[in-house]
């Protein structure tokens, strides 16, 4: 996973439903996923899903796959507020952008306004035919500008929630202003890519392990108050696992390159939560303290 330097809802989404796909083992093939979407009632296609799951250029969800998601991974309670709430800022953030696009509507005045000169006469080929065209097909683009903002991307069902999108529990998700790294701490951090947060700027490697091949590491934000395992020298296929005192675990499974990296567990401290790397053959665990301030 990267480090960018912003970061918008859209992308901290499409991290989430990434790390909901990839915490399997084996990891589901895509078409597999969409196949289980049909079976729900959503209509899909995998190149969309795809879209989905990329926080490079990521395509925000309809609100009915991101719960679809959510049940298809078994993913624990707690983390569908989360994304919801992620859902909600997304569509506000490209609704705003979008009216930035397009800009203010004319006013009444301005698109009624009658010519000074001339006044009763068909507005022919000429020049004042022509602004009147550009007017009113600049007044028709806008009306369905409006339109598009107010409906979601690739909407082929209603939505019937049985809650409000905007319902959230308090700490159900990281605060965020667009464009800017999301801010969090404790509960509010669960789930979330550290990369896309302000969490990473203050982290420690609080436990360490290795061995001839690999690194594991435990990552540890004192501000965010959160924590996630990081591993080193892995192969494609080799889990990052970080679980807390209660049982609670957040895995990725690597798909390429050499290292990996969970999203946070919540953590008052650093010895609250333990960092593993799942091989094929063995585990290993960070319990080595690096004395690092935390």
């Amino acid at each position: 996973m990267g480090q960018p330097d912003q970061v918008n809802a859209g992308a901290q989404l499409s991290a989430m439903l990434r790390q909901w796909w990839q915490s399997e083992v084996p990891v589901r093939k895509q078409g597999s996923v969409v196949t289980q979407l049909k079976a729900r009632g959503i209509e899909t296609t995998q190149p969309t899903l795809s879209r989905y799951l990329d926080p490079a250029t990521p395509q925000i969800a309809r609100q009915e796959v991101v719960r679809a998601l959510h049940a298809i991974f078994a993913r624990p309670p707690e983390e569908l507020p989360a994304a919801l709430a992620l859902w909600e800022r997304a569509t506000s953030e490209r609704e705003a952008d979008n009216r930035l696009r397009i800009g203010p509507a004319p006013s009444a005045c301005t698109t009624a306004a009658a010519p000074a000169a001339g006044e009763g006469r068909a507005a022919g080929p000429g020049p004042r035919g022509v602004r009147y065209a550009l007017v009113a097909a600049a007044v028709l683009l806008i009306a369905a500008g409006t339109l598009w903002l107010t409906t979601p991307w690739e909407s082929t069902h209603t939505f019937d929630d049985g809650v409000s999108a905007t319902a959230q529990p308090p700490g159900a998700a990281a605060s965020q202003a667009p464009g800017k790294l999301g801010v969090c701490k404790d509960e509010a951090c669960i789930g979330l890519e550290p990369n896309y947060t302000v969490c990473r700027t203050d982290a420690v490697t609080a436990f360490v392990d290795a061995d001839t091949e690999i690194l594991v590491e435990l990552r540890y934000s004192p501000t965010c108050r959160a924590a996630w395992a990081k591993i080193k020298g892995t192969n494609p296929g080799d889990v990052a696992q970080i679980r807390d005192l209660t049982g609670r675990t957040r895995k990725h499974t690597q798909i390429s390159g050499a290292d990996a990296h969970t999203t946070m567990l919540p953590a008052s401290r650093p010895q609250d939560v333990t960092a593993c790397a799942v091989l094929a053959a063995r585990t290993v665990c960070a319990t080595i303290p690096t004395n690092a301030r935390t």
